[in-house]
């Protein structure tokens, strides 16, 4: 029996005031093949902590924790967005489930992921953790879905220092050799390898 297709799939947070999404997402997922593991970026949810670190120098342990807090918020709205996806709060519960489901939603436990040794920093955002998922899920691909458009013959390092992707994102993604960068909100979506 061969193996399934897995793609694990970051959602932007900069995607959740778009209206477009749920119709622009499911379109791009019919069209490929495969499992796909959906995790979703903070958002605004995770700007308020940002602010909130600047105005009262909480601390990065603690803006980290309150980031995947904030992560957990947005798989809940991913979650109500496609309500035909599984919400799993563990890799342990996706790999023993993914067969039974085209559509999961990781949401984060309280302590994040635990496989996912990563450092708490502001370097760390949801980019590396769905590439740290990917990487420990032994995905086929890692697709980023983002609200802007990638350069032409932009590297991983020129996306870090752009902003494009989080500090942290080319060590978390070192070992991956594929990685798609779609622009959701593109008339047409459009999308380059990364």
């Amino acid at each position: 029996m061969s193996r399934m297709f897995l793609r694990v799939a970051k959602v932007g947070g900069s995607l959740f005031d778009f209206a477009g999404l749920p119709t622009a997402l499911r379109c791009w997922l019919d069209s490929q093949p495969g499992v796909n593991v959906l995790i979703a970026g903070g958002g605004p949810f995770a700007d308020a902590v940002r602010q909130a670190d600047a105005t009262f120098a909480i601390g990065e342990t603690t803006a980290h924790r309150l980031a995947l807090e904030a992560m957990r918020v947005s798989a809940e709205l991913l979650a109500a967005l496609l309500p035909e996806a599984k919400v799993l709060h563990s890799l342990a519960e996706v790999r023993t489930q993914l067969a039974s489901s085209e559509r999961v939603v990781l949401k984060p436990s309280a302590l994040g992921l635990p496989e996912c040794r990563l450092p708490p920093s502001w370097d760390v955002t949801s980019d590396s953790i769905a590439a740290c998922v990917a990487s420990e899920l032994q995905a086929q691909e890692l697709v980023l879905f983002k609200s802007t458009l990638l350069p032409a013959n932009t590297n991983r390092a020129q996306a870090a220092e752009s902003g494009l992707v989080d500090g942290y994102f080319v060590q978390a993604a070192a070992t991956f050799p594929t990685v798609r960068w779609v622009n959701l909100r593109g008339n047409p979506v459009t999308e380059r390898p990364l």
